[in-house]
């Protein structure tokens, strides 16, 4: 009788496990008292190309604005998020340096050496409060600080189950100053889990971006699509690994000259997580 018990227990745990290994809870969260070591690498290639009005077009080519304008651009940002010890059983705090960025154009928006200090609470994506640095003004500290905040606020989508071939879809609104306009966009994300192996998750991911530009009397076309890979941490419930190869087109009329924008571009980013 205890044979045959211990037996059932074994098949039983092992079932388990199975189950296990076909089944993960997707929920992208920092947790207390972790570093997240992160590099992303991207690539970008823009088009540019007037029509309408030929001497507003010859007016252009006089001042060396070449028609199409093509421009390439290579950055990679190194940087280190810490988070302290659970505070009240509420909070913790959070850091985010960075490290290095390496440009091919020589553009560094985010200089190196620049801080965002917050907190974060179990579950959710964290609230940055402040952000030092020497080489930056006010105003591009503030559009520095609203920017990383929305790149948190992509990630934060309720907590799921997902089994080996699920497929899901998340929408993430996202506004883009662009002069005296806004862009508004929201990001349609489709995930199918493909594998789970050595308690990493693998997805296929694919986008599409819908876009409306208030712009008052200078209307705004924009279509978008993206496509790549997600490896997820099952354990620190975070991204190791998120690839996209996103193409967006866009059309802007002013007046007599349409400008016509085509990108293709690139993100790859990684991350190393260990105990802080």
């Amino acid at each position: 009788m205890k044979k045959s018990f211990l037996l059932l227990f074994v098949i039983a745990s092992q079932l388990s496990i199975a189950q296990t290994k076909n089944e993960l809870v997707f929920k992208i969260q920092y947790n207390p008292e972790t570093k997240y070591d992160q590099t992303m690498d991207q690539t970008s290639h823009l088009e540019m190309t007037y029509s309408g009005d030929p001497e507003i077009i010859q007016m252009l080519k006089d001042k060396g604005i070449q028609n199409p304008t093509i421009t390439d651009n290579n950055s990679i940002i190194e940087s280190v998020c810490k988070t302290g010890k659970l505070k009240d059983k509420t909070y913790y705090p959070l850091t985010i340096e960075f490290l290095k960025t390496t440009s091919s154009n020589n553009k560094i928006a985010i200089p190196n050496g620049t801080i965002i200090y917050g907190k974060g609470t179990i579950g959710n994506m964290p609230t940055l409060d402040s952000i030092v640095s020497a080489d930056l003004s006010d105003e591009l500290k503030k559009t520095t600080l609203e920017t990383v905040q929305s790149t948190f606020s992509q990630l934060n989508f309720p907590e799921r189950k997902v089994k080996v071939g699920d497929v899901f879809t998340v929408d993430s609104p996202l506004s883009i100053p662009i002069a005296n306009a806004q862009l508004d966009m929201t990001i349609t994300t489709t995930y199918k889990l493909l594998s789970i192996k050595n308690n990493v998750g693998d997805f296929d991911i694919s986008q599409v971006y819908t876009m409306k530009a208030n712009t008052g009397k200078f209307p705004i076309t924009a279509t978008g699509t993206g496509k790549g890979k997600l490896e997820y941490d099952v354990i620190h419930n975070f991204n190791l690994k998120y690839q996209i190869d996103m193409e967006m087109s866009a059309n802007l009329k002013i007046e007599k000259v349409e400008l016509s924008i085509v990108t293709k571009s690139g993100i790859t980013q990684t991350a190393r997580i260990s105990k802080n």
